[in-house]
């Protein structure tokens, strides 16, 4: 069975250790489409915008699959890492793909050619990477496993910024708004990457995923600790002993939404906001009201570790 894109469907995609990947009816809690993905366990997945596309990283290529298609072949197969594949992002019109690795690489991948356009070269495992959504600007932000967040111009494939905000403690994850990031003037250009904000959100469990709503008020963190919990963002103005004014962020717990019994590995939001899939090594994924923070429905049928999810639901 296949999606029909004349009925502007939600596309959800789960998949993790069990070497499938599974479409889900969002609204029915069924599977409608399985996937067979023998090459290796399924790293990360990202949707393109127009829903036409999945990217799959596994070890070590990345696979692209017809979202309304029946084969069980991928469209393209994109070959160029020596290792585990550890994220993958569209640019915002889905003409490209980047894509970072255990190699200690970044590639910039052109989709409609399949082709690599570019190759940037880090110092150590690349443990995710966003893709700035102005495509003007040609930059990409990683993080990596000595702890370095770096902004690149992947044009040029240069370094324009980086910081290293907890030491050699390894990055696992990156938006482009988890620090301030200033880009001014064209050639040469000054880029800034300021930390915005630093909280504990889950106390002696690892942090295994982040992801901002659509609007970057709202922050979803999942956990080790068998939870994800919901944030709300804010700065506010406080006054310093000398009379002066600064203006601090601050993150507001909203929910802790507590349902999985094995680690929680990814999450994703709907495009409005209102909702959060999370998916576990328990085999499950569940579809949370955000306001409420109550599970609206289960989705059961991997027999292993379900490790990533891709949402697109956008109209």
């Amino acid at each position: 069975m296949a999606l029909n894109p004349e009925d502007n469907p939600v596309v959800l995609a789960t998949a993790g250790y069990d070497h499938t990947i599974r479409m889900w009816d969002a609204l029915k809690s069924t599977c409608i489409r399985t996937i067979p993905f023998t090459d290796s366990q399924v790293n990360r997945m990202a949707l393109s915008s127009d829903k036409h596309y999945l990217a799959v990283a596994g070890n070590p290529r990345v696979s692209l699959y017809d979202v309304f298609g029946t084969s069980e072949s991928p469209v393209m197969s994109l070959e160029g890492h020596k290792a585990n594949v550890t994220a993958v992002e569209f640019s915002q019109d889905y003409k490209y793909l980047a894509t970072a690795s255990e190699d200690k690489t970044i590639r910039w991948w052109d989709v409609y050619a399949g082709s690599c356009k570019r190759v940037l070269e880090n110092n150590a495992m690349v443990n995710d990477v966003a893709v700035h959504p102005d495509m003007r600007t040609d930059i990409l932000v990683s993080c990596d496993q000595k702890g370095l967040v770096r902004v690149w111009g992947w044009l040029r494939q240069e370094v324009l910024a980086q910081a290293q905000p907890s030491g050699d403690t390894a990055m696992r994850c990156v938006a482009v708004f988890v620090f301030r990031l200033t880009v001014e003037g064209s050639a040469p250009r000054q880029v800034e990457l300021e930390p915005y904000i630093n909280f504990d959100a889950h106390e002696g469990a690892r942090i295994t995923k982040i992801a901002f709503s659509a609007s970057g008020a709202l922050l979803a963190t999942a956990s080790s600790d068998r939870t994800a919990r919901l944030w709300q963002l804010a700065e506010r103005v406080v006054q310093a002993p000398d009379g002066s004014e600064a203006v601090v962020a601050g993150a507001e717990l909203i929910n802790t939404l507590a349902y999985h019994q094995r680690w929680v590995w990814d999450v994703a939001f709907s495009s409005d906001s209102g909702y959060l899939v999370t998916v576990s090594t328990d085999t499950k994924a569940a579809l949370w009201d955000v306001a409420s923070g109550e599970i609206i429905r289960e989705f059961k049928g991997h027999q292993k570790g379900v490790v990533c999810v891709a949402l697109n639901d956008a109209t």
